[in-house]
């Protein structure tokens, strides 16, 4: 039986990496220059498909349906409640800060025929891999992809959703820019990580969250694999018209309760 050295099994090795580092630019995810630029903001991996499913539920609660990842995994189930940012006849325009190869964008599209978008990707190689996954699904009319530090954008406020999958520190920084740009009516969406509040502030983001969804799997399986719920989340911020008509719903039904409470107890007297 032949034997293999160990400097020839060495040698074997570096080779094969060697032609890792010849492969073409467009099959890295990001480039090295991308990571220490001050303004990096999202992690290297893209959005997985099943999450971009579930996501753009996010953005359109009221005509779609998310696959639930619980016990009866087959049941179809709204888990985004509330009116989203536009119904299937109006104009909706998303942004993607920190795009990556644009498949969220690509699956609004796929979703909504009137769904315009714009990602912004810092790293120029996962831009030019966006651009041509645009042009593969025949969206350039559609989807615009910027190579640009999402920090430099400066007409967020024509958003009607923002979609972020960012670091912590990302979202940081993007809950700062979206707090003075975004309009009224602007739904942001986050996966994996909330937006934060600073100490001194109102608690701008607490208020405006609405919904929290956790899934057991980030992936289709066919067998369960480990629950990762407990970082597998969709965060859904609504818009500044969508958690002032929540605050009076909430009025509304404590003076309700208030009502029926004095009833039940005899302390409201009726004429």
């Amino acid at each position: 039986m032949r034997q293999t050295s160990f400097k020839s099994l060495r040698m074997k090795h570096f080779s094969s990496l060697s032609s890792l580092n010849q492969m073409p630019p467009r099959t890295r995810l990001k480039t090295e220059s991308s990571f220490s630029h001050e303004n990096y903001l999202g992690p290297v991996s893209a959005t997985p498909q099943l999450m971009c499913e579930r996501i753009v539920d996010a953005i359109f609660p009221s005509c779609s349906s998310s696959t639930s990842s619980s016990k009866s995994s087959k049941t179809k189930t709204n888990l985004f409640n509330g009116d989203g940012v536009g119904d299937e006849k109006k104009q909706v325009l998303v942004y993607d800060l920190g795009c990556n190869d644009a498949r969220v964008l690509i699956a609004a599209c796929q979703k909504n025929s009137n769904v315009r978008g714009v990602g912004v990707e810092i790293d120029p190689v996962a831009a030019s891999n966006a651009r041509i996954n645009v042009q593969k699904m025949n969206l350039e009319d559609r989807v615009e992809i910027r190579t640009q530090d999402a920090m430099t954008v400066t007409d967020v406020h024509r958003a009607d959703c923002v979609f972020l999958y960012l670091l912590p520190r990302g979202n940081e920084k993007v809950a700062k820019l979206l707090r003075e740009r975004m309009n009224d009516r602007c739904r942001v969406i986050c996966y994996m990580f909330k937006l934060p509040d600073d100490q001194n502030e109102d608690k701008f983001w607490e208020k405006r969250l609405m919904k929290e969804v956790a899934f057991e799997d980030s992936r289709k399986r066919e067998r369960k694999g480990v629950d990762s719920s407990r970082y597998n989340r969709i965060y859904v911020y609504g818009s500044k018209r969508e958690t002032e008509r929540r605050e009076k719903i909430r009025g509304l039904v404590r003076v309700a309760i208030a009502v029926v409470v004095g009833i039940v107890f005899g302390k409201l007297k009726l004429w």
